[in-house]
């Protein structure tokens, strides 16, 4: 008989920790994707604030911009944005954007 409760007890232990493993993936993956957001956000910021400069705009203008243009041009906003904020020049894309209001 005890070897019976010891193997139960065993499989009981071993699906607690299937699923802590389980659980702990899953939160590694999440922090893995808040971290990619947060710079993805810090980059876009960057853009932003680069294109309100050159063009006189508002935070909230020069986000609209850098957003129609990746629609526009069917461009990823992050991609574009580090683009913006790698060149000393502005992308077509956004200068088009821009030409189209």
């Amino acid at each position: 008989m005890a070897d019976k409760s010891e193997g139960a007890e065993l499989a009981r232990m071993t699906a607690e920790l299937d699923k802590l493993a389980r659980y702990a993936d899953a939160q590694e993956r999440k922090a893995t994707q808040l971290e990619r957001a947060l710079e993805s956000r810090a980059v876009i910021e960057q853009a932003v604030g680069m294109l309100a400069e050159r063009f006189d705009l508002s935070l909230a203008e020069g986000f609209d911009l850098l957003r129609r243009a990746a629609e526009d041009s069917r461009r990823d906003l992050h991609a574009l944005a580090t683009e913006l904020t790698h060149s000393r020049t502005t992308p077509a894309e956004v200068t088009a954007a821009r030409t189209a209001d």
